[in-house]
Parts: structure tokens; sequence; C-alpha cells
């Protein structure tokens, strides 16, 4: 066996020197000039004179340091004379010795040198290349500057799989291609993306957290980490082959303390399929205290991420400073279908200082589809105020016509103040419906100042809205006391919000009116029935609970 090795890798190498031959004759002759190549056709590590190259020294003699010159002949075989800090340069590996059915094994005895010269490419995709870091003590692959690549490998028992530096900009981790995503598994973190200039990075077509074929759990501690003033990085992307799948993490799937980042197309505590759960343990995404502006999806199918499946969270944004994200377009708690839940445990939950998020939004494409085996969407804490769920899907599937109930579709405690459920501009309400208890509960003396307004409440166990402990000063609801045209009373110069129902609760949101001085109000607008409910919003942006319904107000 060692003979035949020895003659295939014999003839690798010479097909090898042959192409550089042939690119010579190209170049003589006018053609393009291809990026310089470094064969690593040893799985040792070690930067040693003996016959073959490995990773380690291919990485120095990309970025200099070490020369083409001080190779001995049998090295000098596997690279091109052109290559260094100057050009960029492509590592690829000898499938002789990288077999692809079972992989070649790097046992890291010390952390690679970093990518430190720029636009080089470690590309293992026309072979099987493990990097082990053998005892989760390194940080395996290092970049250190810009315009990078790296691409099929399988990075383990490290520290750090990949760590882009402070200050690398627009590397690219995997790639869209075939054999082109790396798997970055069993490791302490997966990948990190580090501190002030770390921007314009690409995280594509990776299995992060999971085994070679997506279907098992191979967990890091945490899969994605993008650091604080790390700005402007994509983790995904709009075309099928940018999807990670980033599950089975010990804790978070992804972590962003930085902002103006964008996480788009990614299944998170999924298989490949996006039908089955590989819990991520706590978050599938937390975008951590001071992390501003983040994008968690996007208006399109193609940018949607599916979050579910993970046992505590599927998304959390909490602490001071978590300001101005966005998450929209997303199914949370459902499977990429839309029609089944995978449910995460509490699906969104905003908390501890979160101030002035959106989740969902008005524009087509922008709500979320929600579920959870407790709660939809968690809005908790004193000074978590300021935030508005709009226009999303919380309790039924994809097509609005069967349930995918949590136990509470929106729970408001803890002090949170002064956040909106829904408003009366377009686009505005969210469908809150076939919850198993509460469709919003708003609970506690200080929880105040919640708007729930134009929102489709409707089939909710108990309550469409339910204020409980001096929740919204638990405002009392208006009285209906007749039709053609609706009338009323309400407490004096409050908003009244006018809905009809089947049940006792707010299906369809027929429009707005205020009460008078003296708390009369009256709605001239049309009413499709067959029952008519309304809640009254005060001048403090507490909403009441439904009222009773006026049963049968539209005869046919």
């Amino acid at each position: 066996m060692g003979a035949r090795v020895g003659t295939m890798n014999t003839l690798w190498k010479a097909g090898a020197a042959a192409g550089a031959l042939l690119l010579l004759a190209l170049l003589s002759c006018g053609g393009e000039e291809v990026a310089p190549t470094i064969v690593v056709d040893s799985t040792a590590d070690i930067d040693g004179r003996d016959g073959v190259v490995t990773l380690r020294e291919a990485i120095l003699l990309a970025s200099g340091g070490l020369a083409v010159a001080d190779l001995d002949p049998a090295e000098a075989d596997n690279v091109s004379k052109r290559l260094g800090p100057e050009s960029s340069d492509t590592i690829i590996f000898d499938p002789s010795a990288f077999p692809a059915s079972t992989g070649g094994t790097i046992s890291l005895v010390a952390p690679l040198p970093a990518l430190s010269t720029g636009s080089d490419t470690i590309d293992g995709s026309q072979a099987g290349v493990i990097i082990d870091g053998v005892n989760h003590s390194l940080e395996c692959i290092v970049i250190g500057s810009n315009d990078n690549a790296v691409r099929g490998l399988q990075i383990e028992n490290c520290l750090k799989a990949v760590m882009v530096q402070p200050g690398a900009q627009r590397n690219e981790i995997g790639s869209p291609g075939p054999g082109q995503g790396n798997v970055i598994s069993a490791n302490d973190e997966g990948i990190v993306i580090g501190g002030a200039g770390a921007e314009g990075n690409v995280v594509r077509g990776n299995l992060i957290g999971v085994d070679a074929g997506g279907s098992t759990a191979m967990s890091n501690r945490n899969g994605v980490h993008i650091y604080a003033e790390a700005r402007a990085n994509l983790i995904g992307g709009s075309n099928p082959g940018d999807r990670n799948i980033i599950s089975g993490n010990e804790g978070v799937g992804i972590t962003i303390s930085g902002s103006a980042n964008i996480v788009q197309g990614n299944y998170i505590g999924t298989d490949t399929s996006g039908t089955a759960a590989i819990p991520n343990a706590f978050e599938g995404i937390w975008i951590a205290p001071g992390a501003q502006d983040n994008v968690i999806g996007g208006s399109t199918p193609e940018e949607r991420n599916i979050i579910s499946g993970n046992e505590l969270l599927g998304l959390r944004i909490s602490g001071p400073g978590a300001t101005g994200n966005v998450v929209k377009g997303n199914y949370v708690g459902v499977d990429a279908s839309g029609s089944a839940a995978l449910a995460n445990r509490h699906s969104v939950d905003l908390a501890e200082g979160a101030q002035n998020n959106v989740i969902g939004g008005s524009a087509p494409g922008e709500g979320n589809i929600i579920s959870a085996v407790v709660t939809g969407v968690l809005i908790r804490g004193a000074d978590t105020s300021g935030n508005a769920i709009i226009g999303n899907n919380i309790g039924m599937d994809a097509t609005g016509s069967q349930p995918l109930p949590s136990a509470y579709g929106i729970w408001i405690f803890q002090g949170a103040h002064a956040n909106t459920v829904g408003g009366t501009g377009p686009g505005e309400g969210n469908i809150i419906a076939g919850n198993k208890v509460f469709g919003v509960q708003v609970e506690g003396p200080e929880t105040v100042g919640n708007a729930i307004r134009g929102n489709s409440i409707y089939d909710n166990g108990s309550a469409g809205i339910r204020n409980s402990g001096g929740g919204n000063g638990e405002l009392k609801p208006p009285i209906i006391s007749g039709v053609s045209p609706l009338v009323g009373s309400a407490c004096p110069g409050c908003a009244v919000d006018i809905y009809s129902d089947s049940g006792d609760q707010g299906e369809v949101y027929e429009g707005a009116t205020a009460a008078d001085a003296d708390g009369r109000f009256s709605f001239e607008g049309s009413l499709s029935g067959p029952n008519v409910t309304a809640t009254v919003t005060d001048s403090s942006s507490n909403t009441s609970a439904f009222s009773r319904p006026l049963l049968e107000a539209v005869r046919q």
C-alpha cells in the first residue's frame, strides 16, 4: 500500500508540475495570470525540509514566513515560484494524503500561523481535510488580514476553530459551491469575528455544531460569536448555498455583540431539511447588551431564517444598549414548510433593558411566523421599553389557516413599559390566534403603557387580552350599548378600537374612534360581525382587555 500511495503521490506531483509549466507557457503567450498554488501533501504539523509540504509550511509560504528558495527540491515541486506575501495564493490538498472518502487529519501541535498578508485561500473542497486542535487549547485558523477565504475544511477540538481578528475585513468562511462549506464542530467556539475593524466578513455554507451529514449534533460550546465593535458582517445569505446550519451547540448558536450585522437564510436549531430539531441548548440567536442595528432575516423567503427547535429560546435581545435591532420575515418555532411546529420553549425574548427593537414589520414579507412551547414573545424587565411587535403571525401557520399554538402568544411582565403590540397603520396589526391560554397577557403593577391596537386576536383559549396584577393599570374595557351607529361609553378622551369576532375577542379590526369628554363614543364604520367588541387605550398608552361582546350586532 505504501508503494502505491507513493506512486500516486509522484504522479499527482508530476501532474501539478505539468500544469505549472502549461501555466507559464500561457503567461508567456499573453494568457491571463492565475493565482499561485501551494499543494499540501502531508498530514504532519512541522516546518522541516523533508520532501513534503505541510499546512503550516503552506501558510508560511503564502505569508512570506518561508521562502521558496529555502525548500528542498521535492517540496519546491509543490509550489508556484511566484507566491508570497504580495500575491494571492491558494493552498490546496493532495487527495492521496487527504482522501475525500475518509479524510486526512492534521493534528496540531501549536497554533497555525495567521493568514496575515491578505487575499489568500485555504481550499479543501477537492479533498478530505480534518484540522484537529487536539485539546481545545488552540486558535486553529487565524485570519489577521483582508480578503482571505477558508473553504472545505473540517475543524474540530479547537479553542476557536476560526478566529477573524480585529481589523480583518472581507474574509469568507465557507462558500456556496459543492464541498466548499466547512464543518466546524466539537470546538469550544466555532467562529469568532473579533473586535473593532472586523467588517464585511461573510460566513456561508457551513455546518456549525453538527456532523458532516448535517443530521447529528457534534457540539461546539458556542457556534458563532460576533464581538463588540465588529460591524457589517454577514452570516448566511439569500442563495440556498449560502445557508449555514447552526445547530446542536451546547450554548448559543449565534451571539451578536457588534452592530449592523446581518443574519439571513440560515437554519438555526434544525437539521439540513429544516424539519427536525437539533437544538442549541440556550438561544438560537442572542443579540447581547450593546448590540445595535442588527438585522435578522429579511422580507423575502430567501432571506428567511428558520430559528426553531432550540431548548430554551429561539431569539433573545437583552440588556442595556441592545437597541435598533430588527427581526423580520423569519420562521421562529416553525419548520421550514411553515406548516408544522418545531417549537422553541420560548421563541422571542426582549429582556433586561432592550429598547426600541422591532419584531416584524408592516411591509409585505416582514412579519415573522412565531410559535413556541410556552410563549411566542416575552417582553420583560423594568427598562425594557419602546419595542414594537408588528405584522407578525403568532399562533397560526404560514397560511393562517391552521393553529400552531403557544401557551401564551405574548407575555409582558416584570415592569416592561411603553412597548407596542400592533398598530392602526397598514400592515401593523399582528395575528395572535389559537394560543392555548392568552393571546396577550400584561402582568404586574409597573408593567404599564403597553399599547395593543389594530391586531387580529381570536380563538385563544382563555382570553384575547388579559391585564392582571395591575398590568396596564387594569384599565376598564369600554361598554358597547348599541349599533346603527355603534355607540357606547369609555374613559374620557380614550381611543376606542372596534372589532368583529365570532366570539368574545377581536378577529377583524374595524377601525377606531375616540370617547368625548363625557366618555361617550360612536362609530360609523361598517361591521362584519357577528359580534362586536372593543378596547380602549388611554393617553398613557395602556390598553384594556376586550369589552363584553354585543351579540348578533350585525344581522344578515
